[in-house]
Parts: structure tokens; C-alpha cells; sequence
């Protein structure tokens, strides 16, 4: 039987101005799922979006977990670091 699927609210001030959203992400049998649309004229902006996102869920972690903000901030760089190896390996391995 499939699992019920759980959606966050918007975010107060998405509910006063509107606004576009740009990706939606979902865990389902232990695997991402998401859509997107690329929304920035410029890749580097996914770079500023992607350093905002870990610094709230750093902070998430600090607020929730006995982990310090500023530790899972480190733990998610590192971990992004190592993923992005990974990609170049796997690039380089299939060109």
C-alpha cells in the first residue's frame, strides 16, 4: 500500500505576494523525486540557492537535533564536496 503523501504549507509571505515555485522535492522508497523548473537566467544562481538551502537545514538541525548549526553546515558541505567528486568520476568515466 502506497504511503500517504505529506506536503508542506507555503511559506507566509508565498500566501500574501504569491510567487513561482521552482522545484518540488519528495523522499519516496528511500530515493528523491522531484520536479523542477529552472527559473534563473544564470546557473550560478542554483550555486547561491543551494548555499542558502544548506545553511537553513543546518540551522533546522540545530534547532531540533543535538547537533550544532554550525556543525551540520560542515557535515552537508563535506558531504555536497564528496557528491560532486562522485559526479566527476561518473562524468569522466562515461565520456
Amino acid at each position: 500500500m502506497p504511503e500517504e503523501r505529506r506536503e508542506l504549507s507555503l511559506p507566509p509571505d508565498v500566501e500574501i505576494n504569491g510567487g513561482t515555485e521552482i522545484l518540488r522535492l519528495f523522499v519516496t522508497d528511500g530515493a528523491l523525486s522531484l520536479t523542477m523548473q529552472r527559473a534563473f537566467a544564470a546557473p550560478e544562481m542554483w550555486g547561491q540557492l543551494l548555499a542558502e538551502l544548506a545553511r537553513q537545514v543546518a540551522e533546522v538541525y540545530g534547532r531540533e537535533t543535538p547537533i550544532a548549526a554550525e556543525q551540520a553546515l560542515a557535515e552537508i558541505r563535506l558531504a555536497l564536496e564528496v557528491a560532486f567528486d562522485r559526479l566527476e568520476t561518473e562524468r569522466g568515466a562515461l565520456n
